[in-house]
């Protein structure tokens, strides 16, 4: 019952959700001028216009809606100069092989611009494919097809923009539902290891999954809602939706934190059961609580705290009335700082179900303008420069882009020279799977033999046992329909779903169609293949190189977040946006990095000893960021006191380790210049505060020898990575 349960709500999700909201948009745009055409006896002109939105809509994906209509449009323009120039290319093999290549490698070093770029070019591929299936044959001139196409594109922004006019909010709620819900997901993650449930690197992988898609749903987020800021003004309704958004950042940042280093915090707690019980306890309530706000549509319902609030009660009654015989004074020191780091982290949760509380009326608090805001939005560079400087050997975008026009010059080489049916179901299936990374294209391999495998069968059995047009009409829709929303989230789906569409739109045209089938899984096993090599023998991209500048830029974004914080500290001013704008960096880095080594650890030999030594460099990295996080949390809570000589002691080594790793990850120093890490540095915590002043001095002191040891670590780490 409860696996029903799951899979019920799983499914009216789903429903709901804009992947599937946009496939009915992109269907109604493909069958309305199909149907139209056919009863107005001008089939050719509906295939044409419906072509056009197909071709138009993979850049309609998540983000601000001025990027989404200008993509769409570029979409559009660039499949109508595809299929234009396509239509005039010889059928001539050496010229057509020639112009095949060149087009690929410029249509595919597009994503130099990024990922939505990275789409347009797709969508010049789908063109450029479509125009070698020689669906001008109708007898439609050229240039009147490719207008269509365009036109199609037009229809599809028309559908669009209509959309979101009848529900502007459903992107940004989604987006927020799903970033609460990661929030929910990267608590629990580190509540494992609070409780040593899970082993480090099985632990670590999951905390770097799950914060670099929460890291990058809060770009998404952060950038719609400063676009909609712009058109609707500070309405009460986007004003809540961005102190819900400062609210998760300033959530992120907790859940890194820990009053000293992890390994001694679950020592200390290995001692106090109870107490280790109780805070395993509260992780699990702030986790359920936040699951709850996630999935309560953000506004109708209000959502219970009670059970986290009394699991944080729970907790202080037995942090305050623990007697331990070999309880010690920082032992004592920690539990409560641990519980108050607990306790903000509490209160950030409750803060999001209360502004979310549609019954509550929530004061504009962003003393922000619009012009600080803007420096939190990443924004892509759209220069020249940008392609040149792409143009060398050591380019991932280029390399890729090298790949791929050989891989689909082959392909269709091959297709042509074997005679099969369909050789351009050879260069789909190339250009739909083949990704810059070795990893994610074997991966899309995968599953794209799979889901035709399975796909072909279903149809196979169906069209076997089944001779009804109208059946096959029917299916081909739904199953066009599941394959547009499926492809985001499930390839292997959206793959079966898009070999059932084609071949039940097949059934309705050949009688043959069994041969059909059967050319369809050779043809596409056939490209999976090909690109599959490609991605591991020709060109191959090696992340290890890239990691490396990675670590780099996360080491700067570090050093400037400690920067920041120093200064504070040393001023006692009120956090200011130049300090959240650092942070957001220093996240933003670490979650690059953490992408990285999840793309490295999918490369063939990843076993070996350079990325052992690459993946201890991305966990020391991530556990230094954890440090300034708790540093940062505190001072952003409390009134700090005067310890600046202790601040200052540390900072100095800590930074001199910082630009020397720095260094030597850009080539700029060898590892004979490292420092020696040798010498000590001791510093005493201080024993002359007491109360506030003691637990300041303890927490700042542990994390700053902790980054100071974390910074020494990395520079020897680096020496064995090149010895």
């Amino acid at each position: 019952m409860f696996r029903f349960q799951q899979h019920y709500n799983s499914s009216i999700a789903f429903a709901k959700s804009t992947d599937f909201a946009k496939a009915i948009l992109v269907t109604i745009g493909v069958v309305t001028p199909i149907l139209v055409g056919y009863y107005l006896d001008y089939l050719g002109l509906g295939i044409a216009i419906g072509t056009g939105v197909v071709l138009s809509s993979p850049s309609s994906v998540s983000g601000s809606l001025k990027n989404k209509r200008k993509g769409i449009l570029l979409s559009s323009l660039i499949a109508t100069l595809v299929s234009f120039i396509g239509a005039y290319i010889p059928d001539v093999y050496w010229i057509q092989l020639p112009y095949l290549g060149i087009m690929t490698f410029a249509l595919a070093f597009i994503a130099v611009y990024g990922f939505r770029a990275s789409l347009v070019g797709f969508s010049g591929l789908f063109a450029l494919v479509l125009s070698f299936a020689n669906l001008s044959s109708s007898g439609m001139p050229p240039y009147e097809r490719s207008l269509l196409i365009g036109l199609g594109g037009i229809l599809y922004l028309l559908l669009t923009l209509l959309y979101d006019v009848l529900a502007p909010k459903k992107q940004t709620e989604e987006l927020l539902e799903t970033a609460i819900e990661l929030s929910s997901r990267y608590i629990e993650a580190r509540g494992q290891f609070l409780r040593q449930s899970i082993d480090r690197d099985t632990g670590l992988k999951k905390l770097f999954t799950v914060q670099s898609d929460f890291n990058d749903h809060l770009e998404k987020l952060r950038e719609i809602l400063l676009d909609s800021r712009h058109a609707s003004g500070t309405s009460s309704y986007y004003r809540k939706r961005f102190l819900v958004l400062g609210e998760l950042v300033d959530l992120l940042e907790l859940s890194l934190t820990s009053p000293i280093p992890p390994a001694r915090m679950h020592e200390i707690l290995k001692k106090y059961p109870q107490q280790l019980h109780a805070f395993v306890n509260l992780n699990k309530a702030q986790t359920e609580t936040l699951r709850k706000i996630a999935h309560t549509d953000l506004k109708k319902n209000k959502v219970d705290l009670n059970a986290l609030r009394a699991a944080l009660k729970e907790t202080k009654n037995k942090i305050d009335n623990y007697k331990a015989p070999t309880a010690s004074t920082e032992d004592d020191i920690i539990l409560h700082n641990l519980y108050e780091l607990q306790e903000n982290q509490t209160q950030r949760i409750i803060n999001i179900a209360q502004i979310l509380d549609r019954n509550k009326i929530i004061k504009n608090t962003n003393t922000e303008n619009l012009n600080d805001l803007e420096g939190f939005v990443t924004k892509q560079d759209y220069s020249f420069q940008i392609l040149l400087d792409n143009l060398n050997k050591d380019s991932p975008i280029f390399k890729h882009a090298l790949r791929i026009a050989f891989i689909a010059v082959l392909g269709f080489g091959l297709g042509n020279f074997f005679e099969v049916q369909n050789p351009y179901w050879i260069l789909l299936t190339i250009i739909v799977i083949m990704r810059p990374s070795y990893g994610l294209t074997k991966e899309r391999s995968k599953n794209r033999i799979i889901g035709t495998l399975l796909g072909a069968a279903l149809a196979t059995g169906i069209v076997y046992v089944f001779r009804d047009n109208t059946l096959f009409r029917i299916l081909a829709v739904l199953s066009f329909i599941m394959a547009h929303a499926s492809l985001q989230k499930n390839y292997r789906t959206g793959a079966f779903f898009i070999t059932l569409s084609i071949i039940f739109a097949y059934a309705l045209l050949r009688p043959d169609i069994l041969a059909v089938i059967q050319f369809r899984v050779l043809d596409t096993s056939l490209g999976a293949a090909l690109t599959a090599l490609a991605s591991a023998f020709l060109w191959p991209t090696r992340e290890a190189k890239s990691l490396k500048y990675n670590l780099a830029d996360s080491l700067r974004t570090n050093r400037n977040y400690l920067q920041v914080i120093s200064s504070h500290y040393e001023t006692k001013k009120q956090i200011e946006t130049h300090y959240k704008l650092a942070r957001k960096k220093a996240f933003l880095a670490t979650a690059t990095v953490n992408a990285a080594i999840q793309r490295l650890l999918q490369e063939p030999g990843a076993t070996g000893k350079l990325t052992g030594k690459l993946y201890e460099l991305v966990v020391l990295n991530h556990a230094f960021l954890g440090a300034l996080a708790s540093i940062g949390a505190y001072l952003r809570n409390h009134n700090t006191t005067h310890i600046d000589d202790v601040f200052s002691k540390y900072k100095n080594p800590i930074f001199q380790n910082l630009d020397t790793a720095i260094a030597v990850l850009e080539n700029k120093s060898t590892t004979g210049t490292l420092p020696d890490t040798s010498k000590k540095l001791e510093v005493p915590v201080p024993t002359i505060y007491i109360n506030e002043e003691l637990h300041e001095a303890h927490i700042l002191t542990e994390q700053l020898k902790w980054l100071k040891k974390l910074s020494e670590d990395f520079n020897k780490q680096l020496k064995a990575l090149h010895t």
